[in-house]
């Protein structure tokens, strides 16, 4: 159990945004005994076959000691590290690590907090600082808060209150993806992907996956599923072709799955028997619902304007590479949760925990963009002009 201690000076704290981001913070405060409430802005719980995740030391962390769940029981262990030709050929090097779900990090976290204290289908309109608190607005009702976090992700519409510099920008590439229940796998293809993290490195392209859970978090062989990624170039008209369902709506900057032009899903499918290696072509074929995002870097310059803080990817957006988006969410809320503890004065607290952050964000941020480069994939030179970010990007890490 957690020793922890009263925060002076503040009571009340409203997250804006019910994701994973919003949530970290949530619980970890909730836990300090502070008066929590969320507004998410979308309605109902999401499904959870959006993207993978790799497990990282916070996030294992923050599901053991935070929401007492065993983080190896919801994760899939992998040994090796699978790297692929073009013929189709592979070699491995010994890698221990444990691959999440989204789905699996938010049911472990909104079954952590009080139903009363998250509330969905509710859009924060505007937040007004004070001197010592917010107001938060939801249409013509108005929360005060001694403490506001604005978590609604790289799309954020709130990030300019406290960063008015840190909206993200188009990368100039796109991550195809896909999700396939391992019954629907032919056993032998399920095989070359039995515990292994998959690579492939082509000309300024890169594909991998991965298993990760399956329904209801089941991790047994045969009940799991494949999760797979795939970088591509592509310029802003090509973006918005990618980002254009079906029947004509455009998304901006993600795709949900189901929703893919026919068309897309063509050029998809072609590109994978022209240039990817067998094993990987058939994962592509296999995807009843592909679906895609835009490729962001978003770097903010602070993370805290009086008593309104930034975390998760309102704050940075960090190339998936990194393999950090939910592991630096996590982080946010726990350095947060133990500069309250550990400080006596808030404003002292929120300062320390700014600084800390802001050197780590920063890290992560340069770390993406080299390994973006480092593949082809393309850098802040290569941008198109800003594009700022209309929706929610796809949910998921590398």
């Amino acid at each position: 159990m957690l020793a922890v201690t009263a925060v002076s000076d503040v009571r009340t704290v409203g997250v804006v945004g019910g994701s994973l981001g919003g949530l970290f913070q949530a619980v970890a405060l909730a836990e300090l005994g502070l008066d929590v409430t969320v507004w998410e802005r979308s309605a109902g719980r999401p499904d959870d076959r959006g993207a993978g995740i790799v497990l990282q030391p916070s996030v294992a962390w923050f599901l053991s000691v935070f929401c007492g769940v065993d983080p190896d029981r919801i994760s899939v262990p992998v040994t090796h590290r699978q790297f692929f030709g073009r013929d189709g050929r592979s070699h491995h090097t010994l890698m221990r690590q444990r691959m999440i779900s989204w789905g699996a990090i938010y049911t472990s976290l909104r079954d952590r907090l009080d139903s009363e204290r998250y509330h969905d289908g509710r859009r924060v309109t505007a937040l007004t600082p004070w001197p010592d608190g917010v107001d938060v607005h939801l249409g013509e009702a108005v929360h005060p808060v001694d403490l506001a976090i604005i978590a609604d992700g790289s799309a954020s519409r709130h990030r300019g209150l406290v960063a008015p510099d840190g909206a993200p920008r188009y990368a100039g590439y796109v991550a195809y993806r896909g999700v396939i229940d391992e019954a629907e796998l032919p056993e032998e293809l399920s095989e070359v992907f039995r515990d292994r993290f998959s690579f492939y490195d082509g000309d300024r392209t890169q594909f991998l996956c991965y298993f990760i859970p399956g329904d209801f978090g089941s991790t047994t062989p045969g009940s799991r599923r494949m999760n797979w990624v795939w970088y591509v170039r592509a310029d802003a008209a090509g973006l918005d072709r990618i980002t254009t369902d079906r029947d004509g709506t455009a998304h901006g900057l993600s795709l949900p799955p189901g929703l893919m032009a026919a068309r897309v899903r063509g050029e998809l499918l072609d590109r994978a028997r022209t240039s990817l290696p067998e094993p990987l072509r058939r994962l592509v074929e296999h995807t009843r619902e592909p679906f895609a995002q835009a490729i962001l870097d978003g770097h903010a310059s602070r993370m805290r304007r009086g008593r309104t803080l930034l975390t998760g990817d309102a704050a940075f957006v960090v190339r998936p590479h990194t393999a950090a988006s939910a592991e630096k969410a996590a982080a946010d809320a726990i350095a947060l949760f133990t500069a309250l503890q550990q400080v006596p004065s808030v404003d002292a607290a929120l300062q320390a925990w700014e600084k800390d952050r802001l050197a780590e964000g920063a890290a992560l941020y340069q770390h993406g963009v080299r390994l973006g480069q480092r593949l082809g994939l393309g850098g802040p030179e290569a941008d198109p002009p800003h594009r700022p970010a209309p929706g929610n990007a796809a949910r998921g890490g590398s």
